[in-house]
């Protein structure tokens, strides 16, 4: 094999691996952090507290995982680490924010915790299929 079909096979399992996120922390993170920053009147400052419990919760759910496989000098942990914190972290408080910051009576962070609570798994379940389907190709 190529060592540029290594390093693909290599990024395609890493790729795999990161949408088998853990759910229970990545939701539990998704919901502060939509909630912190998901109102209309929520201030700059929100944005960095709930950029910083996303990554909080990233790192108690799969970042310790992560660094240990980084140590083995493999590849794939970059794209592994990567994809979890964008689609299983990153993209449930996104979206909750995003919908929290539209509400007009008041309620926008109860909104975004809740999108932030019912996408995540909605994105766990859609990323395991994804993965099975990586993992048998690569």
């Amino acid at each position: 094999m190529s060592a540029l079909g290594h390093v693909s096979t290599q990024v395609v399992r890493g790729v795999a691996l990161g949408l088998q996120f853990n759910p229970y922390a990545a939701g539990l993170s998704a919901i502060i952090a939509a909630a912190l920053s998901g109102y209309p009147e929520a201030p700059r400052s929100h944005v960095v507290w709930s950029a910083l419990v996303v990554v909080a919760g990233w790192i108690v759910g799969d970042g310790i995982a992560v660094a240990g496989a980084a140590t083995t000098g493999a590849i794939y942990p970059i794209a592994w680490g990567a994809t979890a914190l964008l689609v299983g972290y990153a993209l449930p408080a996104w979206a909750g924010a995003q919908v929290g910051r539209r509400v007009v009576h008041g309620t926008g962070w109860l909104a975004a915790g809740a999108v932030a609570l019912m996408l995540t798994p909605a994105v766990s379940v859609v990323a395991d299929s994804l993965s099975r389907g990586l993992m048998r190709a690569a």
